[in-house]
């Protein structure tokens, strides 16, 4: 995954202790790690869904272009 940066974050204690109990202490950071990556993936879905819905495609009606004799028609 590249270079690793150390940074400070603070929890509150409670899930601090809930993380070791999970994994340890040793294990915390690839623990956050992979919470952290699991977050955005769930958010770049959610982006994406909100982009589908408002995308509809392009229908038939859409990339019609009318031939020059039928404007004519249409406008006598």
């Amino acid at each position: 995954m590249g270079v690793k940066l150390r940074i400070q974050v603070n929890l509150p204690e409670r899930l601090v202790r809930e993380i070791d109990a999970l994994v340890g202490p040793r294990k915390r950071s690839e623990f956050i790690e992979q919470a952290v990556l699991r977050e955005l993936r769930l958010e770049a879905l959610r982006r994406l869904k909100e982009l589908k819905e408002n995308f509809r495609g392009l229908t038939l009606e859409d990339i019609y272009y009318p031939s020059r004799e039928e404007l004519e028609e249409r406008h006598g």
